[in-house]
């Protein structure tokens, strides 16, 4: 697959919540910059929001990408949300059994 994806980011009105929004094709060359950017958004906000609204594709390595970001998500006691996939994207998410992983993260722990 080409790299043709792009991790824009951005607060949520409160302080406590970033919100990135990938765009394009989320696989092995998009994996790195999504991750870092998962755990960069860690280190300011109490809660990330991964909107996918604008990905087409999801590969096995983005997946995991997002799983290690639950993963550190969980370990900071940081809420930790995967909204929005589409089709294609929310059935990958669906088959492997992630998106119930993400659903259950939420809200940040002691909110």
């Amino acid at each position: 697959m080409a790299d043709s994806s792009q991790i824009g980011r951005e607060r949520s009105a409160g302080p406590a919540a970033t919100i990135l929004r990938p765009l394009g094709e989320l696989d092995i060359n998009a994996r790195d910059d999504l991750y870092a950017s998962i755990l960069g958004a860690l280190r300011t906000a109490d809660r990330v929001v991964i909107d996918l609204a604008g990905v087409t594709f999801i590969d096995s390595e983005a997946l995991g990408a997002l799983i290690e970001g639950y993963n550190a998500a969980v370990a900071n006691g940081a809420g930790y949300q995967v909204v929005n996939a589409q089709r294609g994207v929310a059935r990958v998410l669906n088959v492997s059994g992630a998106q119930e992983l993400f659903d259950a993260a939420g809200e940040p722990s002691g909110s």
